[in-house]
């Protein structure tokens, strides 16, 4: 339990984050910001995700450990938009789960490039 507390906390910060009233932060102006942070956010998930799994030895990660952390990484941000949608502050979107699943996917690539090597 205590090998993925960092997988654990990571996840407990993006619920908070997820389902905090976001009326209370600031605008901006970048096209496209919230879905840049949804695919940096869901791509930490995986890396932290992979790296618990080999104990921080990214080299030693197997096919199936790349599996469960894109899986696991997906179902999660699925689950985020899910719960988003049924708050009235929050709105779920398919746009968003697409972010998600970017940012789970170009860490799962990188996962498996670096392993290669």
């Amino acid at each position: 339990m205590l090998k993925y507390l960092p997988t654990i906390l990571v996840c407990t910060l993006v619920l908070i984050l997820s389902v905090i009233n976001t009326g209370v932060l600031p605008k901006t102006d970048l096209p496209s910001a919230d879905k840049i942070v949804h695919s940096i956010m869901y791509f930490g998930i995986t890396l932290i995700l992979m790296l618990n799994q080999t104990s921080y030895k990214i080299r030693e990660i197997t096919q199936k450990q790349i599996c469960f952390a894109l899986i696991f990484s997906f179902c999660y941000g699925t689950l985020m938009e899910g719960i988003q949608s049924m708050l009235p502050w929050r709105s779920g979107s398919i746009y968003d789960i697409i972010a998600n699943a970017l940012g789970v996917v170009v860490c799962a690539i990188i996962a498996l490039l670096i392993r290669r090597k």
